[in-house]
């Protein structure tokens, strides 16, 4: 199993992100169609799609993940329950999460999944568990330039860049340190 060391924290790699295909392409999904929007409420500025479907491993551990895309740390979060979070969230967009108080970090990170896996991208999942979650998360955001994180963490982290080195002579793992500030988000 390959594995990743950021900030000295091991990260064991769970499974590479891919999203359902039909004939070798990754299958479009737009569920706001679906949704019976009696309130007319509309759209939040994520909700557009398209999106893709995934799942990953079941999974009930609560820590914090990284989405890595070509070898690049793309977003930090946390979960009480790494299957649950992935399953039924970022992989499985529900209609109504598509429109204003729904989930809109759930379609943003779906649709970043969609268009690195139509990009024919290496998109891979890590998981460290931690009862620290939360400060765990926050410190990663301070110190990583993870291009999907918008939000600064749950107590007002900072973004700053990545850069890969090697931790161990194991080939199996990398790390990834900080670097230089982030010049764009998402």
């Amino acid at each position: 199993m390959e594995n990743l060391y950021v900030d000295n924290l091991r990260f064991d790699h769970i499974r590479d992100i891919v999203p359902d295909k039909v004939d070798g392409k990754v299958r479009t999904f737009f569920p706001q169609q679906a949704y019976e929007n009696r309130e007319n409420l509309p759209l939040h500025q994520y909700g557009t799609g398209p999106f893709c479907r995934f799942t990953i491993p079941r999974l009930s551990v609560e820590g914090v993940y990284l989405i890595r895309v070509n070898g690049a740390v793309k977003y930090v979060g946390e979960c009480e329950n790494l299957g649950h979070r992935f399953n039924m969230g970022y992989g499985n967009i529900s209609p109504r999460n598509c429109f204003v108080g729904g989930q809109p970090t759930n379609c943003r990170i779906n649709h970043h999944i969609y268009m690195a896996a139509n990009e024919s991208a290496d998109i891979k999942l890590y998981f460290h568990e931690t009862k620290d979650r939360f400060e765990v998360e926050r410190t990663l955001i301070e110190t990583l330039n993870s291009e999907w994180n918008i939000a600064r963490g749950k107590n007002g982290a900072t973004d700053r860049a990545v850069n890969e080195g090697a931790r161990s002579s194991k080939p199996e793992s990398s790390d990834v340190r900080s670097g230089l500030p982030r010049n764009s988000s998402c």
